[in-house]
């Protein structure tokens, strides 16, 4: 994408290797699968608006809103097309250009393309501390059974997405006399790298440190990742697990942990900053939607005549 410091030729040649490092810094900004998606999402629309006969860079409202008819026309689906409209974002921005996205007509489009195209996406089964436990039950003695109760244990316990899940290593856990303390070098809600730690409880129904423990012991792990798996293999052990626990598959992913915690808190009435220091959600609004799909059946209003 167009860079947002200028070009060496306008500037001293001794500042090279300045332009280099800010150019670098700038691309650090975001997550390196969010730049790559946002490159191959650049690409497509400057292809189409050079099909046509059209600029990308400044695009038009026109332009734009016309590619987003065109993309909803040949049926992507609404979040795939949002994410074209966040890369079209970035890179205005990145030069210092005024985005066309934040237009109304643009706005607009994309307003009618989520209210034709479909249902919003769809969310998964939350796997509460009690599906939890039907999964942990579902792990026989395998090698691949004690790497998958740890993993459970662990992703439920400290509400863990799963890329999160994947990158943890050894180093990054503490043992504690009351569970552990797991440092998260970076996140999805600490995109700065400041680093953030969660502290599992070693619960006695799930017992975190125990099962934690035996999958270190019994793969010999004594370094680097926990779990040598890829973000993906991680949801496929949730559904396949699911599956052999009886349950449907299809309900869950690796954002089920995650879900399962934060519902299993508010099931429990843990008060919501407190879930939030496990779960480190920037927005408050985010976790009372969890808490209130867990509760919108308490105290029901139709509860006295229904």
């Amino acid at each position: 994408m167009t860079a947002l410091i200028a070009s060496r030729s306008s500037l001293p040649a001794h500042l090279s290797k300045n332009i280099e490092q800010a150019h670098e810094l700038i691309a650090a900004r975001h997550a390196g699968a969010t730049r790559k998606a946002y490159e191959v999402d650049w690409r497509d629309f400057q292809g189409w608006v050079s099909q046509n006969g059209l600029d990308s860079l400044p695009a038009s409202i026109e332009a734009v809103a016309l590619y987003l008819a065109n993309l909803s026309e040949k049926g992507l689906k609404p979040a795939s097309i949002s994410r074209k409209v966040a890369a079209i974002k970035f890179a205005h921005r990145q030069a210092g250009l005024q985005s066309p996205t934040d237009s109304e007509p643009v706005k607009a489009t994309m307003a009618g393309i989520k209210r034709t195209k479909g249902p919003a996406p769809r969310q998964v089964a939350p796997a509460t501390v009690e599906v939890v436990e039907q999964l942990l039950q579902a792990c026989d003695q395998s090698l691949a059974g004690y790497r998958d109760r740890a993993l459970i244990a662990l992703g439920f316990g400290a509400a863990l997405r799963r890329s999160e899940l994947a990158a943890i290593e050894v180093s990054h856990i503490t043992v504690t006399d009351k569970g552990l303390v797991v440092s998260l070098p970076k996140s999805k809600t600490d995109q700065e790298g400041q680093g953030q730690q969660v502290a599992v409880l070693d619960g006695a129904r799930l017992q975190v440190k125990k099962v934690l423990g035996d999958w270190l012991e019994v793969s010999g792990i004594v370094s680097g990742k926990v779990f040598p798996l890829t973000d993906r293999h991680i949801a496929n052990v949730i559904k396949a697990r699911a599956k052999k626990a009886g349950l449907d598959p299809e309900q869950f992913s690796g954002h089920s942990l995650r879900a399962g915690f934060i519902t299993s808190a508010a099931n429990a009435g843990a008060d919501v900053f407190r879930v939030m220091d496990v779960s480190r959600h920037r927005s408050i609004n985010t976790v009372r939607g969890y808490v209130r799909r867990a509760k919108q059946f308490d105290n029901h209003a139709g509860a006295g005549f229904m």
